[in-house]
C-alpha cells in the first residue's frame, strides 16, 4: 500500500494507493490530524510505505512522528516527484491530484527497488535548530534591509531616531543568532566536521556554510551535483523551437535563499580562490558578461561544496593536476 502525501502551511492531502484504487482524505498539519491519519491508513490493515516531499518546514513534524510510530517513510526531493508526474503528462494541479502522484512515485520506487534506499531518518535535533536559526537571520537581514530603507525617505526627526534604534535592535539580535547558531556547531561534531569542509572552499565562510547546510540538508537526497543545482535553481533553462534562436537563461525553479547566500561568496572567490578566478576569466574571454560568469562561478561553488560534503575530503585547489 503506497501513501502520497501532499503538504502545505495549515493541512495535508493524503492519498492511499490499496488494490489499485485511490483513496484520498484531508487532515490538519498538526498532532491531532497526524494521529487521525495513522488511524486512517491503518484502517486498510496493509503494510504501508509513506511518502511526501522535503518542502520545508511544513512537512518535519509529520515525517518524525511517522518514524517515531515505526512506519516506513520517504522524504523525496520535489524535483524528482516533479519529474515524475511530468512523465506522467499529469494536467491536474490541485493538492489531491499532487498526493496521487506522489503516491504513485512512491510505488515506481518500490517497484525499482529502490524504496529501501530512500528511506527517511530523522536528523540531529542540532541540524534542525541550525535550519530554524539560519532562516532567522535571513529574515532578520530582511529586516535590516527594510529598516535603513526607511532613514533615507524619512523628513521627521523622531520617525528617523525609531528607526535608528529598531535597526540597533536588529543588528543585537543578528550578533546573538549568530553566536547561537555557533555554539551549536563548535558542540556538534557532526556539524563542526561539515562546516570545516565547506570553509575549506575558498570564498566560502561560517555563514555560507550554515547557510548551505541549513537549505540543502541531507546531501544524500541527491544522486549527482546537477541535481543539488538544480534545486538551487543555477541551472540553465533553454527555449529552442524549430529554426527560432535559442535562448538560454537561469532557470530560478528552486530554492532561491540558497542562491542567495551564494552572490557574495563568489564575488570573494573570484578574487582570492584561483580556480574560481580563472574559471571566471576564462568565461569572459569567451565573451560572457560579467553576471552569467558570476552565476556560473555561483553553480561551481555549490558544485564544489557538494563535493566535499559527499566524500568528506576538504576542498585542494591543486587536486586536478
Amino acid at each position: 500500500m503506497f501513501v502520497g502525501i501532499d503538504i502545505s502551511k495549515l493541512s495535508f492531502d493524503v492519498a492511499v494507493l490499496h488494490d489499485a484504487a485511490y483513496h484520498h482524505r484531508h487532515f490538519d498539519n498538526n498532532s491531532g490530524g497526524f494521529a487521525l491519519c495513522l488511524t486512517w491508513v491503518k484502517s486498510f490493515k496493509s503494510p504501508a510505505l509513506f511518502c511526501l516531499e522535503a518542502t520545508g518546514i511544513y512537512g518535519l513534524a509529520l515525517a518524525k512522528y511517522l518514524c517515531q510510530q515505526q512506519q516506513k517513510t520517504i522524504v523525496a526531493n520535489p524535483i524528482q516527484t516533479h519529474a515524475f508526474a511530468t512523465m506522467e503528462m499529469s494536467r491536474n494541479k490541485t493538492d489531491k491530484a499532487d498526493a496521487k502522484s506522489i503516491a504513485r512515485y512512491v510505488q515506481h520506487l518500490d517497484n525499482q527497488g529502490l524504496s529501501d534506499n530512500a528511506l527517511y531518518t530523522p536528523k540531529d535535533p542540532d541540524f534542525e535548530r541550525i535550519q530554524f536559526l539560519v532562516t532567522r537571520l535571513d529574515q532578520l537581514n530582511k529586516m535590516r534591509t527594510q529598516e535603513n530603507n526607511r532613514i533615507d525617505v524619512s523628513l521627521d526627526k523622531a520617525a528617523v531616531q525609531s528607526v535608528k534604534a529598531m535597526c540597533r535592535f536588529i543588528d543585537k539580535q543578528l550578533i546573538s543568532v549568530q553566536n547561537k547558531i555557533a555554539v551549536i556547531v563548535k558542540y556538534n561534531s557532526q556539524l563542526n566536521k561539515q562546516v570545516e569542509l565547506l570553509t575549506s572552499i575558498t570564498g566560502l565562510g561560517n555563514k555560507t556554510a550554515w547557510a548551505i547546510l541549513a537549505y540543502v540538508g541531507d546531501v544524500s537526497l541527491f544522486d549527482n551535483a546537477k541535481q543539488i543545482c538544480s534545486y538551487a535553481g543555477l541551472n540553465p533553462s533553454i527555449a529552442q523551437s524549430g529554426s527560432s534562436i535559442n535562448r538560454s537563461r537561469l532557470s530560478k525553479m528552486g530554492c532561491a535563499r540558497l542562491r542567495k547566500s551564494l552572490y557574495m561568496p563568489a564575488l570573494v572567490a573570484v578574487r582570492y580562490n584561483p580556480l574560481m578566478m580563472d574559471f571566471y576569466e576564462r568565461l569572459q574571454a569567451r565573451g560572457k558578461p560579467k553576471k552569467v560568469a558570476l552565476i556560473a562561478v555561483m553553480r561551481k561553488l555549490l558544485v564544489l561544496a557538494y563535493g566535499v560534503l559527499k566524500s568528506g575530503i576538504p576542498f585542494d585547489v591543486n587536486y586536478q593536476n
